[in-house]
C-alpha cells in the first residue's frame, strides 16, 4: 500500500517536473530563434536584397512585353494591380534598407538587441513577402486584346471656313440643311469637272465634321478601277475593322452594315471619275441604316449612279462678277490697271467659261506675270482649233474626252457639232435637231416627231453628263465654252468633220477648199469668195454676220451642202445660184428683216425638208414653194401689211392658192401672221388646205374666228387620222389662237416652261366651245383673253384642267373667281368623276379682272395646286382676300407670289384661319406693289424657311411686316421705300437693327 503510494506520489512529481522542463524547452527555441534574428541578420538582409533583384527582373519583363504590344493589346487589371504591389514593394524594401544600414549589427551590451531584433523580424517577413509576390507572376494573365477603339469622328479635309467663291458658301450652307433632314438620305452634288463640286463637299465635310453631330464622317475618292473595294476599304481602315484577306466583298459588306447598323455617320463619295452605276449595298451601306446618309459629287445628274437620291444640286458656272473677281485674286490686283493687259485678261476669262479649277490653273500660270506677250499667247494658245490642251488644263481635255468617247456612235457628232458655234453660243433646241437630221445624224426615215423626241433625249443626257448646260433663253442650252475648244480639237481629228470656224473675215481659198463645215457667225465680213471651189462643204453657218449681198455664183459649187443658214444678216435678196444647192436639207432665213423676196429658183431645192423664213419683210411666198414636195417643216411669218413690193396694184394673197396643199409631206407647219392684216382674208383656203394635210404633227396657226377653227377640228386629216403618234387627235405639238384682238399678233404668244409644247389661246370667246375643249384636254399652257361671259374657269370643266401646267386670264370682265367648284359641282351634278382642277399647273398669271373676288370658291381638291410655282395678281379691284385657309395647305411648292394693283386687297391669308407657321415652305420672291388697302400679310409669324427677296412700293397701311417676317433665316433683301419702313410696327421682341442689313431704299 505504502509502495502504491510511493510510485503515486512520484508520478505526481513526475507529472509536475515533465511540464516545467517542456517550458525550459520552449523559451529556449523562443530565444534561439530571436537570437537567429539577430545573427543572421546580415545573411537574411541578403537574401532579401537577392529577392529584390529577382522581382525587379520580373517586373521589368512584364513592362518590356506591354510596351512591345502596346499597339494591339493591353495589361489586365490583375497585371495592374500585380504592377503597383511591386512597386509599393520596392518602396518598403528601400525604407527597409535605411533602417538596416542604420542600426549597428554588434553586441555593445543588451541595448542594440531589441532593435536588432526588430528589423531581424522584418528583413525575413519582407522575404517572404517578395517570394510571393514573385511567385505570383506565374498565375495571372498579363495582356488582353484591345477591344476596338472609337473611331476619329472626322480626318479633315483643311477646305477653308469661307471660299474665294461666295456661291459656294450659299451651296454649303443649303446642303448643311439638307443634312440635317431627317427625311433626307441621299443627297447628290453634280456638275461639270472643275465647276467646284469637290471644293464644295470638302467645305461641307469639315464643317459637319466640327458640329459633332455624327459618330463617324468618311471620305473616299473613288477611281474608275477602284470602285467598291475602293469605297469598302476606306471604310474598313476608319472603322479599325480586323483586317482579314481571306473575306470577300459580300462578307465584307455585311459586316460593315452590321457595324454602321445603329451609327450616325454621313460618307462622302467624290465619284467624278464614275460614268457607270455603284451599288451601295455591295458595301455595305443600306437605306435601313436609320442614321446613316450620303453625299456623293458626280459630273452627271443622278442616273440611279448611286441609286436613287433624295435632293440634287446642280453646281452651274461662276456669275460673270464672281468669276472675275476670282480671277484677280488669282493673278494678282496690282495686274488690273495695266491697260495692255486688262483687254486681253477680259477674253481670258471669258475662255474659263466660270469654271474656278480652269480660273485657278491659268490664275496660277499668269500670277505676277506682267508681259503683255504672254498673256496674248496664251489667249492663242487657248482659242486654237488644233493646238494639243495646254498643260495645266490637261485634266479637263481628259475629262471631256473620257465622257466623248463612252457615248453612242449617233450621239458622238451631235455633241461634236457644237464646235461649230462660237464659244458660249446658245441655240434653240429646235434648231440644233434640225442640223442633225439636216447633216443625217439620224435615220433619214425617221419621221420629225420621233426626230425630235430622240434630239429632246441627247440634249438631256448631254445636260445630265454636264456636256451642256441650259441658256438663259428658255429652249435654249450652250455648251461649256472651254469644252467647245475641246470638242473643235477632236472634230479636226476626225476624217469627216474638219470644222472651219473663225472670227477672222479674210479666209484664204484652201481653207474653204479643205473644210467640212464652215462657221463664219458674227464675221464682220465685207464680201466673200466670187465662186469658192468647196464641193465637200456640208455646212455653212453665217448668221448674225454683217454680210449684205452674196456674189451671183456663190453656191455654183456647193452641190453637196446640207445646212445653210443665214439667220440675222442684211441680204435683200438670195442669188440664182441657190439652184445649185440640190443637196441642201435645211434652209434657214429667219430673221433677214430686209428680205422681200425669194427667187422663183428656190422650187429646185428638191431635197429640202426644213425652210424657216420667219421674221423677214416678204410680202409673199413664191408660188414654187410648192414644188418642194420633199418639204416636212415650213415655218414663214408675214409682218402686217407694208405695201407691195413690186409696186403693182394688185394686192397679192400672202400665201398663194395651192401651194399649202402640194406640200403633202409636211409634218411641222407655223404660219404666222398679224390679227389686222388685210391680206389674210384667204385664211378660210388655207384653212381647208392645211386640213387635207394628212402628215401634219406641228401647227401653229392664228384661227380669226370661231367658224374656222370649228372647220378644222371636224374636216383636218391629221388631227383626226391615224398617222399621229397614236390614234386620233394627238399632235405633239401645237400653238393655236382662236379669236382676233387688234394690234396684238400670235407671235406673241407666251412661252411657257411646259412638259410638252401645246399652247391655246382663245380670245373673246362668249361660250364654251366643243372644239375648243378638245383641244384643252391636250393643251399644257392656257391663255384666256377677254372672255364676255365666264365667270370662272370651271365652264371648261375639272377634267379638261387637269393638265394645265400654265395658265394666264386676262380681261375677262365678268370672271368672279378662277376656280368656282359650287359651280362646277351643279354643271356637271350627274358625273361622279369631274377631275381635279389644275393638278400640275405651275404657273397662273391674273390680269385685269374687274369683277374677281377671289381665286379660289368651294373646297379644294388634295391634289388642286399642289404643283403651283408661280402666282401673279394684277389690275383686279374687287378682291379682298387673296389666299383662303384652304388654299394655304395646298401651296407647298410656291416660289414666287407678285401681287400688283389691286385698289381694295386686304389681306394676303384671311384673318381667323388656320395657319401653321411652317406654310409656303418654297417662297423665295414676294412682291406687293400699289395696294393702298393692305393691311395685313398674316396675322401670325411664320417660319418663312425660303424667303431671300421682299419687294414693297408703296402699302402704307401695311405695317406688322417686321412681325410677319421676323423668322425668315435665309432673308437677303427688303426693297421698299424709307418713309414706309419708318413707320413700321416693332414687337417687343424684335430688333430693329437685325433688320438694317437688308434694307435697300428705293
Amino acid at each position: 500500500m505504502e509502495a502504491a503510494a510511493v510510485q503515486a506520489g512520484g508520478q505526481a512529481v513526475g507529472s509536475l517536473i515533465t511540464p516545467a522542463v517542456e517550458g525550459g524547452k520552449g523559451i529556449f527555441n523562443c530565444l534561439r530563434r530571436k537570437y537567429a534574428y539577430v545573427k543572421n541578420v546580415r545573411e537574411n538582409f541578403a537574401k532579401l536584397v537577392k529577392e529584390e533583384v529577382y522581382l525587379s527582373n520580373e517586373d521589368a519583363d512584364v513592362r518590356t512585353k506591354l510596351e512591345r504590344n502596346k499597339l494591339t493589346k493591353e495589361k489586365t487589371s490583375r497585371c495592374e494591380t500585380w504592377l503597383n504591389e511591386v512597386g509599393n514593394m520596392k518602396q518598403e524594401i528601400e525604407k527597409l534598407k535605411v533602417d538596416y544600414n542604420n542600426t549597428s549589427p554588434y553586441f555593445c551590451g543588451l541595448c542594440p538587441f531589441p532593435s536588432l531584433l526588430k528589423l531581424g523580424k522584418r528583413i525575413v517577413k519582407k522575404t517572404t513577402e517578395v517570394v510571393e509576390l514573385r511567385n505570383q507572376r506565374g498565375q495571372i494573365t498579363i495582356m488582353h486584346e484591345k477591344p476596338p477603339a472609337p473611331p476619329v469622328p472626322v480626318i479633315e479635309k483643311h477646305a477653308r471656313k469661307k471660299s474665294d467663291v461666295p456661291s459656294f458658301d450659299s451651296h454649303v450652307e443649303t446642303l448643311e440643311e439638307w443634312l440635317e433632314d431627317e427625311n433626307l438620305k441621299r443627297i447628290c452634288i453634280w456638275g461639270p469637272p472643275g465647276v467646284g463640286k469637290t471644293k464644295i463637299m470638302g467645305m461641307l465635310h469639315d464643317r459637319v465634321g466640327k458640329s459633332g453631330k455624327f459618330y463617324i464622317i468618311f471620305w473616299v475618292n473613288v477611281t474608275a478601277k477602284g470602285r467598291i473595294r475602293d469605297i469598302q476599304d476606306e471604310i474598313w481602315k476608319r472603322l479599325d475593322m480586323k483586317v482579314d484577306g481571306n473575306y470577300g466583298a459580300g462578307q465584307r459588306a455585311n459586316m460593315i452594315s452590321e457595324e454602321l447598323m445603329d451609327k450616325s455617320y454621313v460618307l462622302f463619295l467624290d465619284l467624278d471619275d464614275i460614268v457607270s452605276e455603284i451599288d451601295l449595298r455591295e458595301v455595305g451601306i443600306h437605306d435601313e441604316h436609320e442614321h446613316g446618309k450620303v453625299v456623293f459629287a458626280c459630273r452627271y445628274k443622278n442616273n440611279n449612279i448611286c441609286g436613287g437620291t433624295d435632293e440634287e444640286m446642280n453646281v452651274q458656272r461662276l456669275s460673270d462678277k464672281d468669276a472675275e473677281s476670282f480671277f484677280w485674286e488669282m493673278v494678282g490686283s496690282d495686274l488690273k490697271s495695266n491697260p495692255d493687259i486688262k483687254p486681253v485678261a477680259k477674253l481670258i476669262i471669258k475662255e474659263c467659261g466660270g469654271m474656278p479649277l480652269l480660273i485657278k490653273l491659268i490664275g496660277n500660270r499668269l500670277a505676277k506675270v506682267d508681259d503683255p506677250a504672254i498673256w496674248r499667247d496664251l489667249l492663242s494658245q487657248l482659242r486654237s482649233p488644233t493646238m494639243g490642251p495646254q498643260e495645266p488644263l490637261e485634266e479637263v481635255y481628259k475629262a471631256f474626252q473620257l465622257v466623248y468617247e463612252k457615248l453612242s456612235e449617233e450621239m458622238k457628232p451631235c455633241l461634236l457639232y457644237w464646235a461649230v458655234f462660237p464659244a458660249g453660243y446658245e441655240i434653240f433646241r429646235d434648231h440644233i435637231i434640225d442640223c442633225w437630221r439636216a447633216e443625217q445624224f439620224f435615220s433619214s426615215q425617221r419621221k420629225l416627231p420621233k426626230t425630235r423626241d430622240r434630239g429632246h433625249a441627247i440634249l438631256d443626257e448631254f445636260v445630265r453628263k454636264s456636256l451642256l448646260e441650259k441658256g438663259r433663253k428658255w429652249g435654249h442650252f450652250k455648251m461649256y465654252e472651254y469644252f467647245q475648244r475641246v470638242a473643235l480639237r477632236i472634230a479636226n481629228l476626225e476624217k469627216n468633220l474638219k470644222f472651219f470656224v473663225t472670227e477672222d473675215e479674210n479666209i484664204i481659198d484652201e481653207e474653204w477648199e479643205r473644210a467640212r463645215r464652215v462657221s463664219l457667225i458674227r464675221v464682220r465680213l465685207s464680201t466673200l469668195p466670187k465662186r469658192p471651189q468647196c464641193c465637200g462643204i456640208l455646212t455653212l453657218l453665217l448668221q448674225e454676220s454683217s454680210l449684205t449681198e452674196f456674189p451671183r455664183e456663190f453656191f455654183g459649187y456647193m452641190c453637196g451642202l446640207q445646212v445653210l443658214n443665214l439667220h440675222e444678216i442684211r441680204i435683200t435678196s438670195l442669188p440664182s445660184s441657190i439652184c445649185s444647192l440640190t443637196n441642201l436639207k435645211g434652209l434657214f432665213i429667219n430673221n433677214c428683216s430686209q428680205l422681200v423676196q425669194l427667187p422663183s429658183q428656190i422650187g429646185d431645192l428638191q431635197h429640202l425638208e426644213i425652210l424657216d423664213i420667219r421674221q423677214t419683210s416678204l410680202y409673199s411666198l413664191p408660188v414654187e414653194i410648192g414644188e418642194l414636195f420633199n418639204l416636212k417643216c415650213l415655218r414663214v411669218s408675214f409682218a402686217e401689211d407694208v405695201g407691195n413690193y413690186n409696186h403693182v396694184e394688185e394686192v397679192k394673197p400672202m400665201i398663194p392658192s395651192k401651194v399649202i396643199v402640194r406640200l403633202s409631206k409636211l409634218e411641222e407647219l407655223s404660219i404666222d401672221v398679224s390679227h389686222s392684216s388685210s391680206r389674210y382674208q384667204n385664211a378660210a383656203e388655207i384653212i381647208r388646205e392645211i386640213s387635207e394635210l394628212e402628215e401634219l404633227t406641228t401647227l401653229c396657226f392664228f384661227f380669226p374666228e370661231m367658224a374656222s377653227f370649228n372647220s378644222f377640228i371636224q374636216n383636218s386629216k391629221s388631227w383626226n387620222g391615224s398617222n399621229t403618234l397614236s390614234a386620233g387627235n394627238s399632235f405633239r405639238s401645237f400653238n393655236i389662237v382662236v379669236g382676233c384682238r387688234r394690234n396684238n399678233p400670235a407671235s406673241e404668244f407666251r412661252v411657257f416652261e411646259c412638259s410638252a409644247e401645246k399652247h391655246l389661246r382663245f380670245y373673246a370667246g362668249n361660250e364654251f366651245p366643243n372644239a375648243i375643249l378638245e383641244v384643252l384636254k391636250q393643251a399644257k399652257a392656257l391663255e384666256l383673253i377677254g372672255h364676255q361671259t365666264a365667270t370662272s374657269l370651271s365652264g371648261f370643266r375639272a377634267d379638261n384642267l387637269q393638265g394645265v401646267e400654265a395658265c394666264i386670264v386676262e380681261e375677262c370682265n365678268q370672271m368672279e373667281n378662277i376656280i368656282d367648284r359650287d359651280q362646277t359641282s351643279i354643271a356637271f351634278q350627274d358625273n361622279d368623276s369631274i377631275g381635279v382642277e389644275f393638278e400640275r399647273l405651275k404657273s397662273l398669271h391674273i390680269c385685269n379682272l374687274p369683277k374677281l373676288k377671289g381665286i379660289w370658291q368651294g373646297s379644294i381638291e388634295s391634289k388642286s395646286l399642289c404643283s403651283l410655282t408661280t402666282l401673279s395678281l394684277k389690275g383686279c379691284n374687287s378682291i379682298g382676300v387673296l389666299f383662303s385657309q384652304g388654299m394655304i395647305i395646298r401651296l407647298s411648292q410656291l416660289e414666287k407670289l407678285e401681287v400688283k394693283d389691286c385698289c381694295l386687297l386686304k389681306e394676303i391669308i384671311e384673318d381667323g384661319s388656320r395657319v401653321e407657321s411652317h406654310s409656303f415652305p418654297k417662297l423665295k420672291y414676294l412682291l406687293l406693289h400699289d395696294l393702298p388697302e393692305l393691311c395685313s400679310i398674316s396675322h401670325i409669324s411664320l417660319e418663312w424657311p425660303s424667303l431671300e427677296t421682299v419687294l414693297i412700293k408703296p402699302c402704307m397701311k401695311l405695317r406688322n411686316l417686321p412681325h410677319t417676317i421676323k423668322n425668315a433665316s435665309k432673308l437677303k433683301t427688303i426693297h421698299c421705300t424709307e418713309e414706309w419702313w419708318n413707320q413700321q410696327d416693332w414687337p417687343n421682341d424684335t430688333n430693329k437693327d437685325d433688320f438694317k442689313n437688308f434694307l435697300s431704299f428705293i
